[in-house]
């Protein structure tokens, strides 16, 4: 007979329950299940505590003597039994998590209450307008929703706990136990109870606090070890570590001298710094694609508004620093900052050297104005709506000049319709776009940048020279053979506005 079916039988005979013998082993019910299946084998300890518990030896379980041996404890240590030590000890569990979610629905809010700043103050636009932004980019419920998600999270983490904190200060008061750390085992030696014999490997979760050792066993038992009662707390770290259900929730190399406030404090500026770097290059494209292409021209506050996350990025990466140099665990803070830093150099770097980005129309030019524009440069400007299968167009203009060298088509969409006219725009130059890269090509050369509702595309072939470019409710579109670039440059140079951030 196998040891899987002689455990069996025994627990059959004695009329215990799979879930009765896994309790008094600290191990779950599957792990009985695999060893009457034969899968696994417990430790030579369980072993002996399964012989006392059937009253049966070893030998009768495997068939074969069993070698004692009686190796010497390298630390020894009592567990904590009353409330406030205990509480104590779990205080920080569930502390990183918490502080991030909170962190990010703070964030969340945070990025909400920017682009109200920006909607409400800076902004000078139509109420109709202001209702098309309003329902595009303004969304409450895209900022106030994941906000309130993640501080449910942290709500519901911080409740979760408690709950553990509480049954792990009722468990330590019933069962107050001497712990023996050997190299490869533990052994729990329980006032009024045989001695139970663990390998490191069947503990759920070794975690480590910056005084404290926690023991999460399979039956969800916590056993909670002050490091000051220890000899050698760094030699029992080192080997615990080197186990794989280890987790290190220390916040300092050297906790000794930091108080209950200054731990705190350090542990919510840690995680919240670190959170917020992540968030920062959502903010510099949120920024971007705002400032850059809506109606603001007071460089202050495009400055100040821009220069906000770089700020917080260098504070985040500066503080992790700081944080490292004095045995706080804070490297992530220098990796994720740093992070930020080298997105938000990279994307200053294209705008400013690389001309990849540009800002090619900051006014939207109206009907009238482009017709007295191009009446101005020497063109002739006629009505060409008529024939336009263009959904919500309202007016239609071609500008030419006296040799009809090229035209300049330009069509502008009814703004009143929101955003329907806004989206038929978007798909009008997204047409012209197709028309242009559907023709032969050789040698191009090209520019684009595109901000969903503000786009621009140059190109330039053996072919031809084609321009596209879509403001809110106007595009204009022209595609005119190379030779007319020169002349067509000059003309439309006045469309084009400075590069963003240049102050």
């Amino acid at each position: 007979m196998t040891f899987g079916k002689k455990l069996q039988s025994l627990r059959k005979e004695k009329g215990m329950s799979q879930d009765a013998l896994a309790n008094q082993l600290y191990v779950t019910r599957q792990s009985v299940s695999q060893w009457e299946n034969d899968r696994t084998m417990p430790s030579v300890d369980l072993l002996i505590k399964i012989s006392e518990i059937f009253d049966t030896t070893v030998d009768a379980l495997l068939g074969k003597p069993e070698t004692e041996s009686i190796p010497q404890p390298m630390a020894q240590a009592k567990t904590l039994t009353d409330k406030k030590s205990i509480k104590t000890a779990m205080r920080y569990e569930y502390s990183t998590a918490v502080i991030v979610l909170v962190s990010m629905a703070l964030l969340f809010l945070g990025m909400y209450a920017v682009m109200m700043f920006i909607e409400n103050n800076i902004f000078s636009l139509t109420p109709e307008v202001l209702a098309k932004f309003s329902g595009i980019i303004f969304n409450v419920w895209e900022n106030i929703l994941p906000a309130v998600l993640c501080a449910a999270a942290g709500g519901v983490l911080t409740i979760i706990s408690f709950v553990h904190t509480r049954k792990a200060v009722e468990f330590g008061k019933k069962h107050a136990c001497t712990l023996n750390f050997f190299y490869d085992h533990l052994v729990i030696a329980e006032e009024g109870a045989e001695p139970l014999s663990l390998f490191y490997t069947n503990i759920k979760q070794l975690v480590e606090t910056d005084g404290y050792f926690i023991f999460k066993m399979q039956n969800k038992a916590r056993f909670c070890v002050d490091k000051s009662e220890l000899e050698n707390p760094e030699e029992l770290s080192k080997l615990l570590k080197s186990a794989k259900n280890y987790l290190d929730r220390r916040l300092s190399k050297t906790p000794a001298g930091m108080g209950k406030v200054k731990r705190c404090a350090v542990r919510v500026s840690r995680d919240f710094f670190f959170t917020a770097s992540f968030f920062t290059p959502f903010y510099i494209i949120l920024i971007f694609a705002l400032v850059t292409t809506i109606l603001t021209e007071n460089k202050f506050v495009r400055f100040t508004v821009f220069i906000i996350p770089f700020l917080v990025v260098l504070a985040a990466t500066v503080s992790g620093v700081v944080f490292t140099v004095r045995k706080i665990k804070a490297k992530r803070m220098i990796i994720a900052g740093g992070a930020a830093i080298v997105i938000f150099v990279v994307m200053n770097f294209a705008i400013y050297n690389a001309s990849v980005i540009y800002n090619f129309q900051h006014d939207r030019v109206k009907s009238e104005q482009f017709v007295t524009y191009m009446e101005e440069h020497g063109l002739t400007v006629e009505d060409t709506i008529k024939g336009r299968e263009e959904l919500y167009i309202s007016k239609c203009y071609t500008a030419k000049p006296k040799d009809n060298s090229f035209e300049i088509t330009y069509l502008e969409f009814d703004e009143y319709s929101q955003t329907f006219g806004l989206f038929s725009a978007r798909e009008t130059a997204g047409r012209f776009l197709n028309e242009i890269r559907s023709q032969p090509r050789m040698t191009t050369r090209y520019t684009v940048q595109d901000l969903t509702f503000n786009m621009f595309y140059t190109e330039t072939t053996n072919n031809h020279y084609a321009y596209v470019s879509l403001n809110e409710y106007s595009v204009i579109y022209i595609n005119a053979a190379p030779e007319a670039e020169p002349e067509i440059k000059n003309v439309l140079k006045d469309f084009e506005l400075s590069k963003p951030y240049v102050f």
